[in-house]
């Protein structure tokens, strides 16, 4: 059983007038923390350099984990510059709060350095009557410029450490559209620390049951031609299309010009089918392009597996807007939920029109009994196909809005 509440503030001229402030709700709320309990964090990366973080963690004396966003929604509000907080609170669960240490110089070897010590940990800990075996992660890595580092490995080294787990995060942001290329505030958090360049995690012990619930990008148009299949790639680099080379093809139907993207061609979500032929289950997700390296081959925000076809997904406010409403209904249906976790690409916020919050008003609305945060993301991590602690495919997103119910 788990217990929330969701607190925020915009005091961001104050911090110490912030930090009284979200004290001041959490003593409202009412909430008695119970044996565990772990904040997860969403905010403007100002609020972590004028030194809330610092001041809220003496003050609440509990983990917390999370990174930054552009635009956020709790059941209280909504908007931009905003410090915001889900408080989850348990007497079964076990919360984990980490981070890794030297992730750029060897991911494989920071990621297993930091979990599996927390795993052994709570593995002496453990007797037969008290077993809690690992039920979820939560990742928070950051957006970076490192082009080399696809979201899939995280997921990856993750589920080698963790097992068959289901695997849900976000990767942190800070400024818009104008600030794609630099993204040195982007953050994630760690009790007292914010990381420009490190993952920090959240691990849940114990009997809980996540559900997970997901609005992509629908078909919209296909390419020139009926078959577009990925011939060469290699990671997140896609090398040749139909065997001509990346950016030859994506010149001939208009998305590049002399070897360069077109103007909007960032907002152009890629749905990528895998192969039946590769062993594993077909499955479908969304990718963005970024540029093309000097030998003419795409690069990608995540993987593209060879032998995987390629359209074009549709992503305007009409469809953005009806498919968060579908998805929102259905978990609002669901029976004995206790908090949500939402994420959405930012993207999506900046296609939905005139009105930046529509998609996390649209979120509050729905979800107003419940509490829940809700934030922009660099990409979205979070399982396909999970149902019943069934096998689960814990997917790398681009251009979707993800939710976990617990």
């Amino acid at each position: 059983m788990i217990k929330a509440t969701s607190l925020q503030t915009d005091l961001i001229d104050d911090i110490q007038l912030a930090c009284q402030d979200l004290e001041q709700q959490f003593l409202d709320s009412k909430l008695t923390l119970l044996k565990n309990s772990v904040g997860i964090i969403q905010c403007d990366p100002e609020f972590l350099e004028l030194g809330l973080l610092d001041l809220l963690y003496k003050k609440l004396k509990i983990p917390f984990v999370g990174g930054t966003t552009i635009s956020v929604a709790t059941n209280n509000a909504v908007g931009n510059f905003l410090f915001s907080m889900l408080i989850l609170t348990s007497d079964q669960i076990e919360f984990v709060v980490n981070h890794t240490t030297g992730l750029f110089d060897d991911h494989e070897k920071a990621i297993e350095q930091s979990i599996k010590p927390e795993m052994e940990k709570m593995e002496k800990m453990e007797t037969e009557n008290t077993k809690k075996p690992l039920n979820l992660v939560m990742l928070f890595p950051t957006v970076t410029d490192n082009d080399n580092f696809p979201g899939d490995f995280y997921v990856e080294t993750t589920e080698r450490i963790c097992g068959n787990v289901p695997i849900f995060g976000t990767l942190s942001v800070n400024e818009g559209i104008d600030k794609f290329d630099r993204f040195d505030r982007s953050m994630s958090i760690c009790n007292d620390k914010a990381f420009n360049k490190e993952l920090t995690y959240l691990l849940f012990f114990g009997d809980i049951t996540p559900r997970f619930f997901i609005a992509t990008s629908p078909m919209g148009t296909n390419f020139t031609e009926d078959n577009v299949i990925v011939t060469k790639s290699q990671d997140h680099i896609v090398k040749e299309i139909n065997n001509v080379l990346a950016v030859e093809y994506f010149e001939k139907i208009g998305i590049a010009t002399n070897g360069v993207l077109v103007d909007g061609a960032y907002f152009v979500p890629f749905l990528i089918t895998t192969s039946k032929f590769t062993g594993k289950p077909v499955r479908q997700f969304v990718r963005a392009i970024m540029y093309f390296n000097d030998e003419g081959h795409a690069i990608f925000r995540g993987k593209i597996p060879e032998g995987s076809s390629l359209a074009f997904a549709s992503l305007n406010a009409v469809d953005i807007v009806q498919a968060t409403s579908e998805i929102l209904t259905q978990m609002s249906q669901e029976p004995d939920v206790h908090a949500a976790i939402i994420f959405s690409c930012i993207i999506r916020q900046l296609s939905v029109g005139p009105n930046p919050f529509r998609e996390l008003e649209k979120v509050q609305g729905l979800l107003k009994d419940t509490p829940f945060i809700a934030s922009y993301s660099g990409g979205e991590i979070a399982p396909v196909n999970y149902k019943n602690r069934a096998v689960s495919l814990n997917t790398f997103h681009n251009y979707s809005l993800i939710a976990c119910l617990l």
